[in-house]
């Protein structure tokens, strides 16, 4: 949730004090232990506990993360306002980077009601990362860490900090070849998939909340803005982050356009069988 201005001017934690009288951000060496939030619903207390024990070794001295649960938006049972997240959207944009056989643009879909919920507890984590100083590393309750998570993470964060980014990717599915090697490992992503895991700096946090609202699902909204070049994206390559299920498997957040690959199935075995 976005952060009460007045408390965060006067609290005595160095990471949520806004900037003030023209200060700088701290050097990334003051980041740490990077401050984590770990997307959870309330009814998915097994994911909490799975990903609490994954992530302990990181918070061992000297600490990499401080992790935090935060709540996840219940998109059955929560209100998620349209001024921040619409209820339809259409493939056109995904379109252009989906390779999928039968994937077709300009299909107008209804968000599912986990989509909605998983984009408005982003929007929330957004909010909560616009008001600090300091980067957040965003993740989801499925996130697994590599065995090089803590040595790479360590090494790419004030790298991707020196070249500016607004968004460091741990884990991704690139839709779109590279556009640029920037350093050994780190990459500068034209459209990437999943939110698995990511690391948000406050300015931009600030540059999607300009952008709101969300108007498909949210990694192809934050993957769109990246395209657009709204929004400058990195991403440590080979990723640190997987999930703990391949993708669109036992996933709580059913994909809507799910059903434009369905509807394509059944056309081509009508016509088969009609042939």
């Amino acid at each position: 949730m976005r952060a009460d201005s007045r408390k965060a001017m006067a609290s005595d934690d160095p990471n949520v004090r806004r900037r003030i009288n023209g200060k700088r951000p701290p050097p990334t060496n003051d980041v740490l232990p990077l401050h984590t939030l770990v997307i959870n619903l309330d009814r998915r207390k097994d994911r909490w506990e799975g990903i609490s024990n994954r992530l302990k070794e990181f918070q061992a001295s000297p600490p990499l993360l401080s992790v935090h649960r935060f709540q996840a938006t219940d998109g059955l049972t929560d209100e998620v306002p349209l001024d921040a997240v619409g209820s339809c959207w259409n493939t056109s944009r995904n379109a252009k980077f989906d390779g999928r056989q039968g994937y077709r643009a300009d299909v107008e879909l209804q968000m599912t009601h986990g989509e909605r919920g998983c984009a408005m507890s982003h929007v929330r984590a957004w909010r909560t990362v616009a008001g600090r100083i300091t980067p957040v590393l965003v993740m989801e309750d499925d996130a697994v860490p590599t065995k090089s998570f803590g040595q790479r993470l360590r090494q790419k964060l004030p790298e991707a900090e020196a070249l500016g980014a607004d968004v460091l990717y741990l884990g991704h599915i690139p839709g779109a070849p590279w556009r640029q090697k920037k350093k050994p490992g780190l990459y500068e992503a034209e459209y990437l998939w999943t939110t698995v895991a990511y690391v948000l700096w406050p300015h931009g946090a600030k540059k999607l909340l300009e952008l709101l609202p969300v108007d498909e699902p949210v990694d192809n909204f934050m993957a769109w803005q990246m395209a657009q070049r709204k929004l400058f994206a990195l991403a440590i390559v080979p990723e640190v982050v997987k999930q703990e299920l391949p993708w669109d498997q036992a996933s709580d957040v059913p994909h809507s356009d799910d059903t434009v690959l369905e509807s394509t199935e059944n056309t081509e075995s009508t016509a088969s069988e009609n042939g």
